[in-house]
């Protein structure tokens, strides 16, 4: 007899619970001798945590932005530190985790504001809180994807009424549908490196919100989202696009909500930081030169290297062409339960051409694809291409898999090529599953009309 506690939705939490602390036993060799591995300089910065596997953005985030000296994200502090120019609710939650780690190390902050930035840096006593800073934000991360689950498996539960607001087809049970998000490779590996699961979280939330009829709340929530990480602008264009037809008004009211979230707190943003928390994360988007796993890097690498300016170009381009696209598509389908694939094939293709693909953006893609295309096999295969990238990436930048001389990352260059190959088949299955689904729903036996029911 089944065990009635064993939900379904607790078998995802602890699927999810027990993933996520695999992931972070692998991590705890480069927690030892407070970090090393995270900060050492051979044979690069950080190189043995590259080769190790182990990197992460996290460490070096609290000991060399003036996090360890609880200076505000933003703050230029007459230069002692580099502006950390973080989105405003990023740097929230950064600011939030250091005064945890304050409260509990109780360092002498105004001793160390006293010292050379250089030296506090390198301190034992700020490493060690670093480490515990990492844990921290792991832990937070870790919380953020099982409050996805728990408000996406409530959004899927909902009764047949919701199922045209909806935002991805239900294809069998909850536990099948979201058990490869719970259960995924990606999260096991990355989970600890940045903070790239609050914004899923938000996505998330801004997703059960829609589904459960409250378009404005779906709208605030969105709207942060937004500011938190830009790439939820890729789930509101379809999500509006596909609702203009059945669902106008909710769509209005979506936007309308979102587009005053996004001008007011960004607004408040710009003022508080001096534009730091927007301006600076746009510039570095379009004109970063030192991006890693984007096509522009593997285009580096074979020695052809396009000036900033043409990169910047061709992204706007291709991107503004994506986006007009997807939302000619989505609002003539009308068809809201497609929003998850119009949303993954549009920042698919935003991804594809960005100055950076960074290891942790494989984790905004993840949700998407779980909830357009549920598909064990195609996710695995998908999820194998990211995880080689990671890997490579990680490799190459702490200079593992160079070569002798002047000759290509070999393995870093297919590492890329099978990335994009990959995320472009899996966008493809999508398509193809959902063009199966219409010609299903089209072609099932429709109810006999009878005199009776004409009447």
């Amino acid at each position: 007899m089944p065990n009635a506690w064993w939900t379904p939705l607790r078998i995802l939490l602890a699927t999810a619970a027990l993933v996520g602390t695999l992931g972070l036993a692998t991590k705890t060799s480069c927690a030892v001798a407070d970090g090393h591995r995270w900060f050492s300089t051979s044979p690069v910065p950080a190189g043995a945590s590259y080769a190790r596997l182990c990197a992460s953005e996290l460490p070096g985030e609290y000991a060399t932005t003036g996090l360890a000296e609880g200076i505000l994200p933003w703050s230029r502090d007459d230069g002692r530190w580099p502006v950390n120019a973080v989105p405003l609710p990023i740097g929230l939650v950064q600011y939030a985790a250091a005064s945890v780690v304050h409260v509990v190390a109780r360092p002498d902050l105004a001793e160390r504001a006293d010292e050379d930035a250089a030296q506090v840096e390198q301190a034992r006593d700020v490493r060690r809180e670093a480490v515990a800073y990492t844990g921290l934000a792991a832990i937070v991360s870790l919380l953020a994807l099982l409050l996805s689950l728990v408000v996406l498996a409530r959004a899927w539960m909902r009764s047949p009424t919701h199922d045209a607001l909806r935002p991805w087809p239900v294809r069998g049970p909850l536990l099948a549908g979201l058990m490869p998000l719970a259960a995924s490779p990606l999260v096991a590996l990355l989970l600890g490196v940045g903070w790239d699961l609050v914004g899923v979280a938000l996505v998330a939330l801004g997703l059960a919100a829609w589904t459960a009829g409250r378009a404005r709340t779906a709208g605030v929530v969105l709207g942060v989202a937004v500011l938190a990480a830009w790439w939820p602008i890729a789930v509101v264009v379809p999500l509006v696009a596909t609702a203009l037809l059945q669902h106008a008004r909710a769509a209005g009211r979506l936007l309308v909500t979102g587009i005053a979230t996004v001008v007011v707190a960004g607004a408040a943003a710009a003022v508080s930081t001096s534009g730091a928390a927007v301006g600076e994360g746009i510039q570095r988007w379009l004109y970063r030169d030192d991006g890693v796993g984007s096509i522009w890097s593997a285009l580096r690498e074979l020695g052809i290297d396009p000036s900033t300016q043409v990169v910047a170009a061709v992204t706007i381009g291709v991107c503004a062409f994506a986006a007009s696209m997807t939302f000619v598509n989505a609002a003539r389908s009308g068809d809201v339960t497609q929003t998850a694939r119009y949303a993954f094939v549009l920042l698919a293709a935003m991804l594809l051409v960005s100055t950076t693909y960074a290891p942790g953006y494989a984790l905004w893609l993840l949700p998407l694809a779980v909830l357009a295309h549920p598909v064990w096999r195609d996710l695995l295969w998908w999820q194998a291409a990211e995880v080689f990238l990671v890997v490579a990436t990680w490799w190459h930048v702490g200079q593992s898999t160079l070569p002798v001389g002047d000759s290509a990352d070999v393995v870093y260059v297919v590492a890329i090529a099978t990335h994009v190959a990959a995320t472009i088949w899996l966008a493809a299955r999508m398509s193809l599953s959902a063009a199966a689904d219409l010609r299903a729903y089209e072609e099932r036996p429709q109810p006999a009309v009878t005199s009776a029911s004409r009447s």
